[in-house]
Protein backbone atom coordinates (compact mmCIF):
# COMPACT_ATOMS: atom_id res chain seq x y z
CA UNK A 1 0.00 0.00 0.00
CA UNK A 2 1.29 3.47 -0.92
CA UNK A 3 1.36 5.47 2.32
CA UNK A 4 1.96 8.68 0.35
CA UNK A 5 -1.53 8.64 -1.13
CA UNK A 6 -3.90 11.31 0.23
CA UNK A 7 -6.48 10.26 2.79
CA UNK A 8 -9.67 9.39 0.83
CA UNK A 9 -11.84 10.56 3.72
CA UNK A 10 -10.16 13.98 3.68
CA UNK A 11 -10.60 14.17 -0.09
CA UNK A 12 -14.27 13.26 0.19
CA UNK A 13 -14.77 15.96 2.80
CA UNK A 14 -13.00 18.58 0.67
CA UNK A 15 -14.93 17.54 -2.42
CA UNK A 16 -18.23 17.86 -0.56
CA UNK A 17 -17.25 21.30 0.74
CA UNK A 18 -16.32 22.49 -2.76
CA UNK A 19 -19.43 20.97 -4.32
CA UNK A 20 -21.55 23.06 -1.95
CA UNK A 21 -19.99 26.22 -3.48
CA UNK A 22 -20.91 25.30 -7.06
CA UNK A 23 -23.72 27.38 -8.54
CA UNK A 24 -26.08 25.75 -11.03
CA UNK A 25 -28.89 27.89 -12.45
CA UNK A 26 -32.45 26.75 -13.01
CA UNK A 27 -33.39 26.79 -16.68
CA UNK A 28 -36.02 29.51 -16.12
CA UNK A 29 -33.68 31.79 -14.15
CA UNK A 30 -33.21 35.01 -16.19
CA UNK A 31 -29.88 35.68 -14.46
CA UNK A 32 -28.45 32.39 -15.76
CA UNK A 33 -25.78 32.15 -18.42
CA UNK A 34 -26.82 32.04 -22.09
CA UNK A 35 -24.19 31.39 -24.77
CA UNK A 36 -23.88 33.81 -27.66
CA UNK A 37 -21.55 34.40 -30.60
CA UNK A 38 -19.54 37.04 -28.75
CA UNK A 39 -18.47 34.54 -26.12
CA UNK A 40 -14.99 33.09 -26.29
CA UNK A 41 -14.89 29.36 -25.51
CA UNK A 42 -11.82 27.64 -24.12
CA UNK A 43 -11.93 23.87 -24.63
CA UNK A 44 -9.35 21.92 -22.62
CA UNK A 45 -7.86 18.44 -22.46
CA UNK A 46 -4.82 16.65 -20.97
CA UNK A 47 -2.57 13.77 -21.92
CA UNK A 48 -0.12 12.28 -19.40
CA UNK A 49 3.42 11.00 -19.72
CA UNK A 50 4.24 9.58 -16.31
CA UNK A 51 3.89 12.41 -13.81
CA UNK A 52 4.01 15.10 -16.51
CA UNK A 53 0.85 16.59 -17.98
CA UNK A 54 0.61 17.83 -21.56
CA UNK A 55 -2.19 20.37 -21.29
CA UNK A 56 -4.05 21.87 -24.26
CA UNK A 57 -6.49 24.73 -24.65
CA UNK A 58 -8.39 25.68 -27.79
CA UNK A 59 -9.85 29.17 -28.18
CA UNK A 60 -12.80 29.82 -30.48
CA UNK A 61 -15.96 31.90 -30.54
CA UNK A 62 -19.16 30.03 -29.84
CA UNK A 63 -21.23 29.01 -32.85
CA UNK A 64 -18.93 30.77 -35.34
CA UNK A 65 -15.98 29.63 -37.49
CA UNK A 66 -13.70 32.14 -35.73
CA UNK A 67 -10.82 30.13 -34.26
CA UNK A 68 -8.04 31.95 -32.37
CA UNK A 69 -5.69 29.01 -31.92
CA UNK A 70 -4.74 25.95 -29.89
CA UNK A 71 -2.09 26.18 -27.17
CA UNK A 72 -0.19 23.48 -25.30
CA UNK A 73 2.12 23.46 -22.30
CA UNK A 74 3.85 21.02 -19.97
CA UNK A 75 3.53 20.93 -16.19
CA UNK A 76 4.06 18.32 -13.46
CA UNK A 77 0.94 16.52 -12.26
CA UNK A 78 1.97 16.49 -8.63
CA UNK A 79 -1.27 15.04 -7.27
CA UNK A 80 -1.42 11.24 -7.60
CA UNK A 81 -4.19 9.36 -9.36
CA UNK A 82 -6.86 8.43 -6.81
CA UNK A 83 -9.97 6.77 -8.27
CA UNK A 84 -13.03 8.98 -7.87
CA UNK A 85 -10.97 12.09 -7.13
CA UNK A 86 -9.50 12.77 -10.55
CA UNK A 87 -10.38 16.47 -10.39
CA UNK A 88 -7.59 17.03 -7.84
CA UNK A 89 -5.03 15.57 -10.25
CA UNK A 90 -6.33 17.11 -13.47
CA UNK A 91 -7.47 20.52 -12.22
CA UNK A 92 -4.10 22.10 -11.29
CA UNK A 93 -2.44 21.44 -14.69
CA UNK A 94 -5.47 22.89 -16.50
CA UNK A 95 -5.37 25.90 -14.20
CA UNK A 96 -1.65 26.36 -14.90
CA UNK A 97 -2.35 26.72 -18.62
CA UNK A 98 -5.16 29.22 -18.04
CA UNK A 99 -2.79 31.34 -15.93
CA UNK A 100 -0.03 31.13 -18.54
CA UNK A 101 -2.39 32.25 -21.31
CA UNK A 102 -3.48 35.17 -19.14
CA UNK A 103 0.14 36.09 -18.45
CA UNK A 104 0.82 35.99 -22.21
CA UNK A 105 -1.89 38.62 -22.70
CA UNK A 106 -4.23 36.31 -24.61
CA UNK A 107 -7.98 37.04 -24.69
CA UNK A 108 -9.65 35.63 -21.63
CA UNK A 109 -12.43 33.09 -22.20
CA UNK A 110 -16.03 33.56 -21.17
CA UNK A 111 -16.64 29.84 -20.71
CA UNK A 112 -14.58 26.68 -20.20
CA UNK A 113 -15.48 23.37 -21.83
CA UNK A 114 -13.55 20.57 -20.17
CA UNK A 115 -13.10 17.04 -21.48
CA UNK A 116 -14.51 15.59 -18.29
CA UNK A 117 -17.48 15.99 -15.99
CA UNK A 118 -19.19 18.78 -14.11
CA UNK A 119 -21.79 17.83 -11.52
CA UNK A 120 -22.58 14.51 -13.28
CA UNK A 121 -20.30 12.88 -10.75
CA UNK A 122 -20.95 10.53 -7.80
CA UNK A 123 -20.19 13.42 -5.42
CA UNK A 124 -21.43 16.18 -7.77
CA UNK A 125 -17.95 17.60 -8.30
CA UNK A 126 -15.97 16.70 -11.40
CA UNK A 127 -13.04 18.51 -12.99
CA UNK A 128 -15.27 21.01 -14.84
CA UNK A 129 -16.72 22.11 -11.50
CA UNK A 130 -13.20 22.26 -10.03
CA UNK A 131 -12.10 24.55 -12.88
CA UNK A 132 -15.19 26.72 -12.60
CA UNK A 133 -14.59 27.34 -8.91
CA UNK A 134 -10.84 27.83 -9.38
CA UNK A 135 -11.26 30.43 -12.14
CA UNK A 136 -14.68 31.91 -11.42
CA UNK A 137 -15.63 31.22 -15.04
CA UNK A 138 -18.69 29.53 -16.45
CA UNK A 139 -17.74 25.89 -17.02
CA UNK A 140 -19.22 22.71 -18.46
CA UNK A 141 -18.09 19.13 -18.79
CA UNK A 142 -18.30 17.13 -22.01
CA UNK A 143 -17.09 13.52 -21.78
CA UNK A 144 -17.12 10.35 -23.86
CA UNK A 145 -17.84 8.13 -20.85
CA UNK A 146 -20.10 8.45 -17.82
CA UNK A 147 -19.45 8.17 -14.09
CA UNK A 148 -23.16 7.96 -13.22
CA UNK A 149 -25.67 5.42 -14.49
CA UNK A 150 -28.44 6.66 -16.75
CA UNK A 151 -31.74 4.93 -17.62
CA UNK A 152 -31.78 5.22 -21.42
CA UNK A 153 -29.84 6.46 -24.43
CA UNK A 154 -31.37 9.27 -26.50
CA UNK A 155 -32.43 9.00 -30.13
CA UNK A 156 -29.63 9.18 -32.70
CA UNK A 157 -30.85 12.60 -33.85
CA UNK A 158 -28.87 15.78 -33.27
CA UNK A 159 -30.12 17.53 -30.14
CA UNK A 160 -31.84 14.49 -28.65
CA UNK A 161 -30.99 13.86 -25.01
CA UNK A 162 -31.89 11.75 -22.02
CA UNK A 163 -31.45 12.69 -18.37
CA UNK A 164 -28.71 11.71 -15.96
CA UNK A 165 -30.04 11.88 -12.41
CA UNK A 166 -28.85 11.38 -8.87
CA UNK A 167 -31.36 11.15 -6.02
CA UNK A 168 -34.06 12.38 -8.44
CA UNK A 169 -32.04 15.49 -9.26
CA UNK A 170 -31.11 16.23 -12.87
CA UNK A 171 -27.31 16.42 -12.95
CA UNK A 172 -26.53 16.06 -16.65
CA UNK A 173 -27.56 14.76 -20.03
CA UNK A 174 -26.69 12.03 -22.48
CA UNK A 175 -26.62 14.21 -25.59
CA UNK A 176 -26.57 13.34 -29.30
CA UNK A 177 -24.45 16.00 -30.99
CA UNK A 178 -24.85 14.79 -34.60
CA UNK A 179 -27.24 12.51 -36.45
CA UNK A 180 -26.40 8.82 -36.21
CA UNK A 181 -23.50 9.08 -33.75
CA UNK A 182 -22.99 7.88 -30.20
CA UNK A 183 -23.92 10.44 -27.56
CA UNK A 184 -21.62 12.36 -25.25
CA UNK A 185 -22.16 13.05 -21.55
CA UNK A 186 -22.57 16.72 -20.67
CA UNK A 187 -23.17 18.48 -17.38
CA UNK A 188 -22.93 21.94 -15.86
CA UNK A 189 -19.69 22.67 -14.08
CA UNK A 190 -20.32 26.06 -12.50
CA UNK A 191 -22.47 29.19 -13.10
CA UNK A 192 -24.67 27.64 -15.80
CA UNK A 193 -27.88 25.62 -16.11
CA UNK A 194 -28.77 22.34 -17.76
CA UNK A 195 -30.43 23.72 -20.90
CA UNK A 196 -27.65 26.26 -21.46
CA UNK A 197 -25.08 23.46 -21.08
CA UNK A 198 -26.74 21.42 -23.82
CA UNK A 199 -27.11 24.49 -26.04
CA UNK A 200 -23.48 25.43 -25.52
CA UNK A 201 -22.16 21.99 -26.50
CA UNK A 202 -24.46 21.75 -29.52
CA UNK A 203 -23.21 25.14 -30.72
CA UNK A 204 -19.52 24.21 -30.63
CA UNK A 205 -19.61 22.88 -34.17
CA UNK A 206 -18.15 19.99 -36.08
CA UNK A 207 -19.27 16.88 -37.90
CA UNK A 208 -18.33 14.28 -35.31
CA UNK A 209 -19.53 13.00 -31.96
CA UNK A 210 -17.06 15.17 -30.04
CA UNK A 211 -17.27 18.91 -30.90
CA UNK A 212 -14.38 20.43 -32.84
CA UNK A 213 -12.86 22.59 -30.05
CA UNK A 214 -12.47 19.55 -27.78
CA UNK A 215 -11.14 17.49 -30.69
CA UNK A 216 -8.51 20.14 -31.45
CA UNK A 217 -7.43 20.29 -27.80
CA UNK A 218 -7.26 16.50 -27.62
CA UNK A 219 -5.22 16.31 -30.85
CA UNK A 220 -2.74 18.93 -29.70
CA UNK A 221 -2.23 17.36 -26.25
CA UNK A 222 -1.66 13.94 -27.82
CA UNK A 223 0.69 15.36 -30.45
CA UNK A 224 2.81 17.09 -27.81
CA UNK A 225 2.85 13.96 -25.68
CA UNK A 226 4.25 12.08 -28.70
CA UNK A 227 6.89 14.77 -29.27
CA UNK A 228 5.53 15.91 -32.63
CA UNK A 229 6.37 19.27 -34.20
CA UNK A 230 3.43 21.68 -33.77
CA UNK A 231 3.81 23.19 -37.23
CA UNK A 232 0.97 25.65 -37.74
CA UNK A 233 -1.60 23.46 -36.00
CA UNK A 234 -0.92 24.43 -32.39
CA UNK A 235 1.40 26.65 -30.37
CA UNK A 236 3.79 25.22 -27.78
CA UNK A 237 3.99 27.45 -24.69
CA UNK A 238 6.67 25.26 -23.11
CA UNK A 239 6.96 24.57 -19.37
CA UNK A 240 4.19 25.98 -17.19
CA UNK A 241 4.35 27.25 -13.63
CA UNK A 242 2.42 25.13 -11.16
CA UNK A 243 -0.58 26.99 -9.76
CA UNK A 244 -2.64 26.26 -6.65
CA UNK A 245 -6.41 26.81 -6.57
CA UNK A 246 -7.68 29.67 -4.37
CA UNK A 247 -8.76 27.34 -1.58
CA UNK A 248 -5.17 25.99 -1.21
CA UNK A 249 -3.40 29.36 -1.10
Amino acid sequence: MDTNLPDPQALETLQSQLAARVRIFEDNDPSGYTPNQNHLVCAMDIQYDGHMAHVAADLSYWSTPKHLGTFVGLVPASFPYVPGYFCFREGPPLLALIHRMRDEGMPQPDVLVIDGHGIAHPRLFGVASWMGLATGLVSVGCAKETLVRFPAKPARTRGAWSPVQKDQRLIGAVLTTQDNVKPVFVSPGHRIGQQATRDLVLGLGGEYRVPDPIRRADFAARARQRGEDPGKVWTDLGPLREVKPPWDE
